[in-house]
């Protein structure tokens, strides 16, 4: 038989059973789907997450605490905290940076009279807006002064103040931080999102009153800063630097023995460039399992048609069909609900992503990008074509060794 004769008879016989096709093709078609949406909405993560960090300019270090090496395992929930605002006056006496900024954040409650809402609050200074610009719709921001003065003044994100005051300019107005009166002294202007926190909805007050009054600490979280040369260059001076300010004995400048870790936006990109890569692993991973069993469904379903078929398989026999033909005919029934199941769960998964980027990008994060990974779709297909091929092998050489004689006999 031409293979053309091949392909027409085991369409025809699919096409007998065309509910049990799509049934023993549903495993395949949610598989491939649903590999090529998760990679779809990761790698439009990995790409936003990306943007915004480069958005901040590669000119930007952190430095948090940390227990050892930072990347030698998740990190430790019961982490101490190491860093604090003489780290900040060391760094700015230092003169590698141009802006130098230490941060508490903790979310609280915020109120103004019958009006109650839980709020990001920062604890930040006079250089916060040099290292993370934002426009101010009204008033001023925090000053060196407030720092100074531990002064109870805050500044809210947009949507903070329409909470709370709805149009009106609240300049000058008093709302209750926990159970103590701050003086609003100015409205930061529409930001948006920034790793996938809604700055509108943060409040920010004075560094050393959010340690002394809110959280009753004498560490902040962290230190962001602008480097004035090489970053990579003023990475090492500021460790050195930070060691010497924390006294620690470290003459090997070994990260195990720091209590700290400096990082820039280099890192951070290397940093996410890490996780998608385990993120599209662990996908794969899960997508090959969902199609071992897809595999294994067909193969299934193939045994019970050469079962079924039996008698038809005799008689092809009878009169002239050979053993090649026969595997080749079932192999390709295989092969065809395998690659149908590909093409159509490629679809599938290709216009989930585009919906749901459409409505992220939308209405949550105007700055979503969508994106239909092609790597994915060519992987659906062809491996859909693979798993029909392995798993069709047996049923098929099965049904061409069936005895003629004994093919005709079963009932």
């Amino acid at each position: 038989m031409k293979f053309r004769d091949l392909f027409y008879t085991a369409t025809e016989s699919l096409g007998r059973t065309k509910s049990r096709s799509v049934l023993t093709v549903l495993g395949i078609i949610i598989g491939i789907g649903a590999v090529i949406l998760m990679l779809s909405i990761g790698q439009g993560a990995e790409s936003i997450i990306l943007n915004q960090v480069a958005d901040l300019g590669s000119d930007l270090v952190f430095i948090e605490p940390s227990s050892g090496d930072p990347m030698a395992g998740p990190p430790n929930p019961f982490m101490e905290q190491t860093i604090t605002l003489d780290d900040v006056k060391a760094m700015r006496k230092s003169g590698l940076f141009s802006a130098v900024s230490g941060t508490a954040i903790s979310t609280i409650t915020a109120s103004r009279g019958d009006t109650t809402n839980f709020y990001q609050t920062t604890g930040t200074d006079q250089d916060q807006l040099d290292i993370f610009p934002a426009d101010i719709l009204y008033g001023s921001f925090i000053e060196e002064t407030d720092v100074d003065g531990y002064s109870k003044v805050v500044v809210l994100g947009k949507e903070v103040s329409e909470d709370l005051f709805g149009e009106n300019n609240p300049v000058g107005e008093k709302i209750k931080i926990k159970s103590h009166s701050f003086r609003v002294i100015g409205v930061l202007d529409e930001q948006g999102t920034r790793f996938f926190q809604n700055l509108d909805q943060q409040i920010s007050i004075p560094v050393t009153t959010m340690m002394r009054d809110i959280l009753g600490v004498d560490t902040v979280n962290y230190i962001s800063a602008r480097a004035i040369g090489d970053v990579e260059e003023t990475k090492e001076e500021l460790k050195w630097l930070i060691r010497d300010t924390h006294d620690l004995d470290n003459p090997e400048g070994t990260a195990d023995k720091d209590d700290f870790f400096v990082s820039s936006q280099t890192d951070a990109t290397e940093i996410i460039g890490v996780i998608g890569g385990v993120l599209t692993i662990l996908l794969s991973s899960i997508a090959a399992i969902s199609l071992v069993v897809g595999g294994i469904g067909i193969m299934n379903i193939m045994l019970v048609s050469v079962s079924e078929r039996t008698r038809e398989i005799g008689l092809r026999k009878a009169i002239g069909a050979t053993e090649k033909e026969i595997m080749y005919q079932f192999l390709i029934e295989a092969i065809l609900l395998t690659f149908v199941g590909g093409i159509v769960g490629i679809l599938c998964g290709a216009g989930l992503s585009l919906l749901i980027g459409f409505i992220l990008k939308s209405f949550i994060i105007s700055s979503w990008a969508i994106v239909i990974p092609p790597n994915a779709i060519a992987l659906g297909a062809i491996v859909s074509t693979v798993v029909g091929l392995v798993f069709g092998i047996y049923p098929a050489r099965r049904a061409a060794s069936l005895n003629p004689i004994d093919a005709l006999r079963f009932e």
